[in-house]
């Protein structure tokens, strides 16, 4: 039997399927769309005091309902958005499948997002969140 080789592209941005639905990670506009609707959550997780473990990129389930239920609107459009959905079609997902894709959404992103602005900046998140310098040989 032949291996199918997955390319480059999709090792790195990798889609998951979920209830039939196709979760991609996002693009640069998508970026530029929900940016407002992200800093909105971002404040609103820093005043409830919910952090995300920067090194590991991990977030519990709990912490994810936390930030549902003190950001639903922006989480709600943020999500329709990045499955090129309606806000009526995220609401008609199971709870299970609703929480998979958010997950899934969160994983894509924050570890692109990461990677990203650490490679840009030389910087890398230390195990408090904050940046700290790369040393040339950690590039």
């Amino acid at each position: 039997m032949e291996e199918i080789k997955k390319t480059d592209e999709e090792i790195i941005f990798s889609s998951k399927t979920i209830a039939g639905i196709e979760v991609k990670p996002w693009s640069f506009g998508i970026l530029f769309e929900i940016s407002s609707m992200l800093e909105s959550v971002l404040d609103k997780m820093e005043e409830k005091k919910i952090f995300v473990d920067p090194v590991a990129g991990f977030i519990s389930y709990f912490d994810m309902l936390r930030i549902f239920t003190i950001a639903n609107k922006e989480v709600k459009t943020i999500i329709a958005i990045t499955l090129g959905k309606s806000e009526e079609d995220v609401e008609l997902l199971s709870m299970e499948d609703g929480l998979k894709i958010a997950m899934i959404i969160y994983k894509q992103n924050s570890t692109v997002l990461k990677n990203v602005l650490s490679s840009l900046f030389g910087t890398k998140m230390t195990e408090t969140g904050a940046q700290s310098p790369v040393q040339d040989s950690e590039k």
